[in-house]
């Protein structure tokens, strides 16, 4: 996780959390300006200077915060001990985890913003290494998923893992756009899932 050069006040940092992220989710990372971010959070631009090197590392301050309070209480499953009776049923359980721990941070809202719109094209940032453990895990996802038999094994599974990564990204994109946490509301993890196996899963 980014962090600070030095420790930050904890409720100094959340303003400045806060106005950072609707900044960079309204405006795009290149025309978020500092100077708006700072008089938001009643900021100094000294005081930035002191704790961050520049406006990347406040970008991906933000990104690690919200990352982390989005993945507050939500449990990946162990992949490698997975059934194939507990496999869609622990696909269900993380697509429901998400869908509440948005619902109680709600400016994680600002992340999937970021997440889908974002103009930085820095290889390096918080929000690109977010968008490549997304893909490299629902990858391992989709193998384990066919070494169990559940998922189509007549086309290849570089398809699939691309057909399981757009249909997920759009129902999140979808559910951005629309002030939602979740497509299908309560019911999100089984209406996500179930759009997915449609695609994906091996027609019994």
């Amino acid at each position: 996780m980014a962090r600070p050069a030095r420790p930050v006040d904890p409720g100094s940092e959340h303003t400045l959390v806060l106005a950072a992220a609707e900044a960079f989710a309204r405006d795009g990372y290149q025309a978020a300006s500092l100077n708006e971010i700072l008089a938001a959070a009643e900021w100094a631009k000294s005081s930035l200077y002191h704790y961050f090197d520049s406006k990347k590392g406040l970008h991906d301050h933000v990104v690690s915060v919200l990352r982390a309070r989005l993945g507050d209480g939500v449990k990946l499953p162990d992949l490698t001990t997975l059934t194939a009776a507990g496999f869609w049923p622990a696909m269900a359980q993380l697509l429901n985890e998400l869908r509440r721990t948005a619902s109680e941070h709600p400016e994680t809202r600002y992340l999937g913003i970021m997440y889908h719109r974002d103009d930085s094209a820095d290889p390096d940032s918080a929000l690109q290494r977010m968008r490549t453990d997304v893909v490299n895990w629902l990858s391992r996802a989709v193998h384990r998923g066919i070494a169990l038999g559940l998922v189509r094994r007549d086309i290849s599974p570089d398809l699939v893992v691309e057909l399981t990564v757009a249909v997920l990204d759009v129902l999140d994109r979808w559910a951005v756009d629309n002030a939602l946490h979740a497509p299908g509301g309560r019911d999100a993890g089984r209406l996500s899932l179930a759009l997915v196996q449609s695609l994906i899963a091996e027609p019994v």
